[in-house]
């Protein structure tokens, strides 16, 4: 089996949900796109849950960390349920009845799910101080570390995001100087002064150094500042508008 997407065409909500052969038995994650209903809701959390109850009913109450692009991951109960919110950019679910969120706008969605011990679910929010922190690569060591969860039984899938061409830092500067020495050499191009950096292949070699096997990763042929249609970009002038990505198990 692979992990896979589906594509839901809409004006009000276009959305992907992540699949594993196209299947989603044991959980619902999906991550809703530009639209009439995000426009709204301009990168509220609970705004735009509460505008997606017709297309998605909730599950349950919901986690929508504030986000700080660290590494702070929040749970149920402890990550406390909306309206109150906590500082963390991941959230892991293993209970039914709650659901988790996380909210883009070029940063990567990096997602995990296995049945193994029992189903569990990790949303993290990965963009480029995140990646420098290595978000991805130490959620899994805490998660893979405990209650017998295996890496290689253990399904991915990154993005979408900022494309590898679009996203450039000034050399010199601090989170710069910090990216050049965190980041693969086949994942940094240095060009007419300015580092270019690929978050996505990044992320790739983060998760398949915590165990996961490369056949279970799914990328998405889908760029945010490229696709003005379908994505909000931060970098192309979004301010407000996000993706968001709302999860829960079955």
């Amino acid at each position: 089996m692979k992990p896979d997407f589906v594509y839901f065409p809409s004006t009000e909500a276009p959305s992907l949900a992540y699949t594993i052969d196209g299947q989603d038995k044991l959980f619902s994650i999906r991550l809703f796109l530009r639209g009439a209903i995000l426009d709204k809701a301009r990168g509220d959390p609970a705004r735009s849950r509460e505008s997606l109850q017709e297309i998605l009913p909730s599950a349950g109450p919901l986690i929508a960390p504030r986000q700080i692009h660290g590494r702070t991951i929040l749970s149920a109960p402890s990550g406390g349920f909306l309206p109150h919110r906590r500082e963390g950019d991941g959230v892991f679910l293993d209970e039914r009845g709650v659901e988790g969120s996380l909210r883009f706008a070029d940063c990567f969605p990096v997602v995990l799910f296995s049945e193994i011990p029992e189903p569990w679910i990790l949303l993290l929010h990965s963009g480029f101080k995140g990646t420098v922190q290595d978000i991805a690569g130490t959620s899994c060591d805490k998660v893979f570390s405990r209650g017998g969860r295996d890496p290689e039984k253990t399904w991915a899938w990154i993005g979408p995001g900022i494309e590898k061409t679009r996203y450039c830092r000034t050399l010199g500067e601090e989170w710069t100087d910090r990216g050049l020495q965190i980041f693969h050499p086949t994942t940094v191009d240095i060009l007419s002064g300015k580092a270019w950096f690929d978050l996505e292949g990044q992320i790739r070699r983060q998760i398949l150094a915590a165990g996961i096997r490369k056949d279970r990763i799914c990328t998405f042929p889908l760029g945010t500042f490229g696709q003005t249609r379908l994505c909000y970009s931060y970098r192309r002038g979004d301010l407000t508008g996000r993706h968001f990505l709302l999860a829960s198990l079955r």
